[in-house]
């Protein structure tokens, strides 16, 4: 039989919330009914479906504060943060998921800035839940035998993480991860510099952040001997534009560049929109074929604002 969740009033305010979004409101599945006695946030996942947000458990070792993680996720992004998509493959299925874990990770980071200051705020980051948070980094990554390995991406991920969650409280945890973790945790407190460089307070700020993250991470792995995963062109970042930005045309701050990698929906040769100021990856276009000269003459006269509507790609205003 599956446990009852007994919500708190903090997470029904913010169910609340999500209703005035989507009259459905919010549905919870609980499909895992065990208890591992850690937290992690891979313990739950949002999707929406019949105008209402679904959310599903796996663990139901703090269901309350997990359903308010993800609901924070969720608003958060509708309320305007930066998306991320991923619509380029390597024909390679498992590093193409491998890649999208790296790249959603590492973009779910800088939300969680967001999101834990938010939960501090309801009162969740409770001194139970923080030993639980850290029981599961314990748990789930093994120590190090001072060399580089296959969890080495996992760690770094998962430490940077525990540095923004024990923000203000670093000096608990630090020694027990550089005893167990040296290398990676010295590439985490390297990220964490940027993470927290900026107030992550506009969507502007956000976006560049989550670029910043992309680029010094590939920095991490080649100090370590791996394969750089260049974020920058595989993961699809919406761009933020100033009201000037949107009277210019496509030429000034775009480069539609061809791609080494295909569009994962049509499996045919892709270009990708590179943001000039940081060359990321703002939009894929699939190779529109005969005359396509032409075609891309045509996109780079146009208006930013009617061209990106044109393609059906979102973006937001500064």
């Amino acid at each position: 039989m599956t446990e009852e969740i007994n919500f708190s009033k903090a997470t029904k305010s913010l169910m609340k919330k999500v209703e005035a979004i989507f009259p459905e409101g919010v549905g919870i599945n609980v499909k895992k009914d065990f208890k591992l006695g850690y937290v992690r946030h891979d313990q739950a996942q949002q999707y929406l479906r019949g105008g209402q947000l679904m959310i599903d458990i796996y663990d139901m070792t703090r269901p309350d504060y997990t359903v308010a993680h993800e609901l924070l996720h969720f608003l958060h992004m509708f309320n305007g943060a930066p998306q991320i998509s991923f619509n380029l493959t390597t024909k390679k299925k498992d590093l193409d998921t491998k890649f999208m874990a790296t790249g959603l990770e590492l973009y779910d980071i800088v939300m969680h800035d967001y999101v834990y200051r938010e939960q501090a705020e309801l009162g969740m980051m409770t001194d139970e839940i923080k030993e639980l948070y850290f029981k599961g980094v314990l748990s789930v990554l093994k120590p190090e035998q001072g060399e580089r390995d296959q969890w080495m991406v996992l760690r770094i991920l998962t430490l940077l993480d525990t540095l923004l969650f024990f923000k203000d409280e670093q000096d608990s945890i630090k020694d027990k991860l550089m005893e167990l973790y040296p290398i990676s945790f010295e590439a985490a407190q390297r990220l964490y510099e940027i993470l927290i460089e900026r107030s992550l307070d506009s969507a502007f700020a956000i976006r560049r952040t989550v670029v910043k993250l992309f680029k010094a991470f590939d920095d991490e792995l080649s100090k370590l001997g791996m394969v750089p995963m260049n974020m920058t062109e595989f993961a699809t970042l919406s761009v933020v534009l100033s009201e000037r930005q949107m009277r210019l045309q496509v030429r000034q701050l775009f480069n539609i560049v061809h791609s080494p990698l295909d569009d994962n929906l049509t499996f045919k040769s892709a270009y990708v929109g590179q943001w000039k100021n940081d060359g990321q990856n703002s939009f894929v276009l699939a190779d529109p074929g005969k005359d396509s000269a032409k075609k891309f003459v045509e996109y780079y006269n146009m208006k930013v604002t009617d061209f990106l509507d044109s393609i059906g790609i979102e973006y937001l205003k500064r």
